[in-house]
């Protein structure tokens, strides 16, 4: 069966930013979902949250901790298989951040990173046509202990007064890879697969480019959004576009995004259902709100 929990680990991580872009603590909650264009029964959802403290300074860095939690929930069939899913992760790990005002004449720029351990749960089941023509049924259980590492950089206009176009550009690179993987995986109540795992290394690659800043104290930002997401488990890669609107107080990060993108599956593959998908979702932060 394929497993399609590691589609949304991308969804779930957030910027780590800091210093005049950010507080030294920070609160991320974020939920979305997802639906296959050609099969509605291919579907699923998230939810989650990320926090980071970072109050030690050093070198011009702002240094310190971050943790993360979230939930998914899948579905999916096709002529000969249906299947659902939940997965569950939490971690921490370090965070940093640094902010440049003269980074470039018209630029100042923010970096930032995170390295991170995660413990992952995934359980599924579902039913399929075997080799035999005969339905069956399946199911599995997986624990993983996940490596995250994440790079961010934000060039940002110096002069922002409201209705300026182009005044924010984002970069993230983001890359995960399992340290540690256990599975237990059934076939019509038999244990099967006793030494195989599900591979949930993952790659992503992400450009937002805000077009136009709208307001003076409180501002809008309709975005564009583009990224390529390489998922080892499957061999999968994907591309995403779509817009983003985003809400944020004058010199200071989004504290509301909306963004609503469709996701395709590109490169050689077999056809099926689920590789065109309509993905949308909410993040809030509350701590950059600012008078």
């Amino acid at each position: 069966m394929k497993k399609l929990s590691v589609i949304f680990l991308l969804f779930i991580m957030t910027f780590a930013l800091n210093a005049q872009f950010r507080d030294n603590a920070n609160l991320s909650l974020f939920g979305g979902g997802y639906v296959a264009t050609q099969n509605t029964n291919n579907s699923g959802y998230w939810y989650g949250m990320y926090a980071e403290y970072m109050p030690i300074k050093a070198n011009g860095w702002n240094l310190g901790m971050s943790v993360v939690a979230s939930s998914t929930s899948f579905k999916s069939n096709d002529r000969t298989n249906t299947y659902s899913g939940n997965s569950s992760s939490f971690g921490g790990g370090l965070a940093g951040g640094k902010y440049i005002y003269n980074l470039f004449p018209k630029y100042s720029g923010y970096f930032g990173t995170n390295l991170m351990i995660k413990q992952n749960f995934d359980s599924g089941d579902g039913k399929s046509v075997g080799a035999d023509g005969n339905l069956g049924t399946f199911s599995m259980n997986q624990k993983d202990l996940i490596l995250t590492g994440e790079i961010n950089a934000n060039f940002l206009k110096k002069i922002n007064e409201g209705n300026e176009f182009f005044p924010r550009t984002q970069i993230r690179l983001f890359l995960q890879k399992p340290v540690k993987a256990n599975r237990t995986a059934y076939w019509n109540e038999e244990l099967i697969d006793q030494n195989y795992h599900y591979d949930n290394s993952s790659f992503s690659l992400e450009l937002k480019e805000s077009i136009i800043s709208f307001g003076s104290k409180t501002q809008l930002e309709p975005k564009l959004y583009t990224g390529y997401y390489r998922y080892q488990g499957n061999k999968s890669n994907w591309f995403a576009i779509g817009p983003e609107l985003a809400l944020k107080k004058k010199g200071w990060d989004d504290f509301l995004s909306i963004y609503f993108l469709l996701k395709k599956q590109v490169g050689n593959y077999e056809k099926n259902l689920n590789s065109s998908q309509f993905v949308f979702g909410v993040n809030f932060m509350p701590f950059n709100i600012k008078k």
